[in-house]
């Protein structure tokens, strides 16, 4: 059921979900939290109380809003052009309900 949560969420637009830091090898970027509000193939733009902050995506560990569930994502899954990754969200989606993509 959880593979699903995260094909899902990999699926899905990120702009206006929020999004907090958990992991980096950058400590700075540990806890930074806001929506993202525009989003690259290598990077997350994120709005903070104290401002715009890029993130890059991979080597990252990202915890979630979405909906009522909060999901801890890995940054390497989401390290594609954004449609990229909706294709690859969507096909991961299929697989885990039996249908061969």
């Amino acid at each position: 059921m959880r593979e699903v949560r995260l094909a899902e969420l990999i699926a899905r637009d990120w702009i206006g979900l929020e999004v907090e830091v958990i992991g980096s090898p950058n400590e700075c970027e540990v806890g930074i939290k806001g929506d993202v509000v525009d989003e690259s193939e290598k990077t997350f733009k994120i709005m903070t109380e104290k401002g715009l902050k890029v993130v890059a995506k991979k080597g990252r560990s990202f915890r979630v809003w979405y909906g009522e569930r909060v999901v801890d994502v890995e940054g390497d899954l989401t390290a594609f052009k954004p449609e990229e990754r909706i294709t690859k969200g969507l096909k991961l989606i299929r697989r885990s309900k039996g249908v061969v993509v």
